[in-house]
Order: structure tokens, then C-alpha cells, then sequence
């Protein structure tokens, strides 16, 4: 059996990653990695970005890694992530490069990005609230205007502004099975 692909997606805060990415692994039968299953077990524990938080969730992303290898290579693997176009990128991308290759599978990389008002208006969206996402759309544009989005090398960039989470994940699928024909 032919190895599944292996797509990241990645996307300011509140752009709708996960639950794009939810839908998209649903659709193709695989799994979502998502950044907040490594963020928010650091969070728990560790201030946001001082060493110890940086050192768990690297480690929490290993241990999730090593065991998303034991899975049949006919899986799908979904990644999402919120990266910063700077140097620090490069390392917290590399796991998902590295565990690509490792299931010799063709990697999908797309970063989805919105207008600020309707990224704002996500943030503000009832299943943010209550738990360790950004919700507050001050900090979404103060992070929008200081920083800009690492947008890796052959990706796509899907402006989902005026789309729904389902045709999102409706154009990531249509792109990931026309590739794997």
C-alpha cells in the first residue's frame, strides 16, 4: 500500500488551522497533530516561552512523534502550527520535515491566511473560549504588525477570508489528491 501524504498547515492565530485540519484528516481517514496538543501541555506547567516551556514542548512534541511512526504509513498525517517568519522557525518546523521523510511521504504544506477583521472575528468564536488559544483580538494585531507569517518553501497560501472551515478543507483535500492521483 502507497504511503499517505503528510500535510502541514499552518496559519496566524484564529485562522481556523485546527479545525480546517480536523476536517481535513477526518476527510482523508488520517490524524491531526495539532500545535496546541504540544502548547498546551507546556502551558500547563511553564511560563509562555521561557526555556522550560520551549524544552517540554519539544519534548512533548517527540514523544507524539514517536508514536505517530508506529501508525500504518497508509495514514495520513495532518500537522498544523503558528509560526513566525524568524530564525526560530526553521527548528520548530524541522520536526515536521524530518518526520515526513522518515515515512518516505509526500509533503502538502499550505498556511492559510485571512483579512485581520475576519481573523479577529474568529478569535471571538465560542470554541476559543475557555482555553489557552489567543482570544484577544489586540494581541492578534499587535502579533499581525510586528511579525510576519513563515510561509515555508512550495507551500500554498489559502486566503479563507471568505470561506467556510468545510470548502477550506475541501480545496487542501482536492490538492492533496490530484497530487497523489
Amino acid at each position: 500500500m502507497a504511503t499517505a501524504p503528510v500535510i502541514h498547515i499552518g496559519g496566524w492565530p484564529g485562522v481556523g488551522k485546527m479545525t480546517i485540519g480536523r476536517i481535513v484528516a477526518e476527510k482523508l481517514g488520517g490524524r491531526l497533530i495539532h500545535n496546541h496538543l504540544m502548547l498546551d501541555a507546556a502551558r500547563a506547567i511553564y511560563a509562555r516561552n521561557t526555556p522550560e516551556s520551549v524544552e517540554m514542548r519539544g519534548d512533548v512534541r517527540n514523544a507524539i512523534l514517536s508514536h505517530a511512526r508506529r501508525l500504518p504509513k497508509e495514514v495520513p498525517i495532518v500537522f498544523t502550527d503558528a509560526l513566525a517568519d524568524e530564525p526560530a522557525a526553521v527548528p520548530l518546523f524541522q520536526p515536521t520535515l524530518d518526520f515526513a521523510k522518515s515515512r518516505n511521504a509526500q509533503l502538502h504544506l499550505f498556511v492559510l491566511d485571512a483579512s485581520v477583521q475576519e481573523n479577529q472575528r474568529r478569535l471571538r468564536e465560542p470554541g476559543r473560549i475557555g482555553g489557552s488559544k489567543l482570544t484577544d483580538p489586540d494581541v492578534l494585531a499587535a502579533i499581525r504588525s510586528s511579525e510576519e507569517l513563515f510561509v515555508p518553501e512550495t507551500a500554498i497560501v489559502l486566503d479563507v477570508t471568505d470561506l467556510t472551515a468545510e470548502a477550506a478543507a475541501a480545496v487542501i483535500c482536492q490538492h492533496v489528491e490530484q497530487a497523489h492521483g
